[in-house]
């Protein structure tokens, strides 16, 4: 039994193989003609996968450009995941693994695969119902996700894009009507969003942390920052505090 293993193994790898590049070497016993039909039917069932993720970074590229990358993916990822939307994670990563030459010819590109990505996964990912404690601190009413933008991609659609270099903070999450929102941020609030995505805390902690990021507010300028902070978050029903 084990003498025939080591040859099962290597047909396998060899199928495998071809199923990647078909330029290298087919075992003999493998048709051709039916082995270009699976490969075929296999690289569009990765590509539709991808596509669906990534559509208006395709959009944004030449079909040969996208293709070439499709087909680069196709053949040199290790793939650990069959699922349609780990697959497209593992094509945004392989790229940034790899260095690809096109996200230096297009600098504004691993940052819209990134937002494109996590549209789809706010869309799918459970998210748990949060449990308030009963102090006076502050505490959001979901996860926030934070990020940092070159470029303005997250306002970016299939039909109107702002190439133009603009550095910004943003927070995204998902609503009570299942809606990915967005919300552009004063680098301020980014920061003390960030913090309470962590933990609940204390107006004085809240204070301290302003403190610390901008030492030269006055306390009247403190209050007013965590008024208007406050404020926002209420009127995005991402806040809760209880009642003092």
């Amino acid at each position: 039994m084990k003498m025939n293993e080591r040859p099962l193994q290597q047909t396998q790898q060899a199928f495998c193989a071809w199923i990647r590049d078909p330029r290298s070497d087919l075992p003999a016993e493998f048709v051709t003609e039916r082995m270009q039909v699976y490969r075929t039917l296999l690289f569009n069932n990765v590509s539709s996968f991808i596509n669906l993720v990534y559509p208006i970074a395709r959009t944004l590229l030449s079909e040969t450009k996208w293709q070439s990358l499709l087909q680069d993916f196709f053949q040199n990822a290790q793939n650990q995941s069959p699922f349609y939307n780990d697959i497209s994670l593992q094509f945004r990563e392989y790229l940034d693994e790899q260095q690809h030459p096109i996200l230096q010819e297009y600098p504004w590109l691993a940052e819209l695969l990134q937002f494109e990505w996590l549209e789809l996964y706010l869309d799918t990912v459970e998210i748990e119902e949060k449990t308030f404690s009963q102090t006076s601190a502050w505490q959001l009413n979901t996860h926030i996700w934070i990020l940092v933008y070159q470029y303005p991609v997250y306002l970016w659609t299939m039909e109107h894009q702002d190439f133009e270099y603009s550095p910004s903070a943003v927070m995204v999450w998902r609503n009570h009507h299942d809606q990915v929102c967005v919300e552009t941020l004063f680098p301020l609030f980014a920061c003390l969003i960030e913090q309470l995505n962590q933990k609940a805390l204390t107006k004085l902690e809240l204070k301290q942390l302003i403190d610390t990021t901008l030492p030269d507010l006055s306390a009247p300028e403190v209050e007013q920052q965590l008024k208007l902070l406050s404020e926002r978050l209420t009127e995005l029903d991402l806040l809760y505090i209880p009642e003092q």
